[in-house]
């Protein structure tokens, strides 16, 4: 990995389970030469988890391919493609799971209510997957912040 790996390393999100790691490579080595291409996959079941990395050898090759295949649909799923964030010592394990939200929380409160500790990549919260309810729990992920994940606050 080089030092400008974050303008060169895309993840792509929500990939059809029946995509291959070769189709991957295929469909982003249409828009520039890549470096390397990975499809993760459940280490026990051998699965794709539906996600993946395309890492391509020129920086305008992955803004191209962010603008082109970003929301591009394939079977039923719609693609998301982003630059990858580094992996760092400052932001591994810089995940963060609440519970005890009150029901009127959503997601836009959760972040304000953390985001005085350091920078918000990403949340949600948590909803039964059967029901489709609001759970009363919620998930944050950051880095670079003064606090690391050490941050605590009572909610609820």
């Amino acid at each position: 990995r080089g030092p400008d790996d974050s303008k060169t390393n895309l993840i792509v999100n929500y990939l059809p389970q029946s995509m291959s790691q070769d189709e991957l490579r295929s469909l982003f080595g249409s828009l520039g030469d890549i470096e390397s291409c990975k499809l993760v996959r459940d280490k026990v079941t051998g699965q794709s988890l539906g996600y993946g990395f395309v890492n391509y050898v020129e920086a305008g090759d992955a803004d191209k391919a962010i603008s082109t295949l970003n929301g591009l649909k394939l079977q039923t799923k719609t693609i998301k493609v982003s630059y990858a964030r580094p992996s760092s010592a400052s932001i591994r394990d810089a995940n963060l799971y609440v519970s005890g939200l009150p029901r009127a929380v959503g997601q836009r409160e959760l972040e304000q209510l953390f985001a005085r500790f350091g920078r918000i990549i990403t949340s949600r919260i948590l909803v039964d997957q059967g029901t489709g309810a609001h759970g009363d729990g919620g998930a944050l992920s950051g880095g670079g912040g003064t606090h690391g994940t050490n941050a605590w606050v009572p909610v609820g």
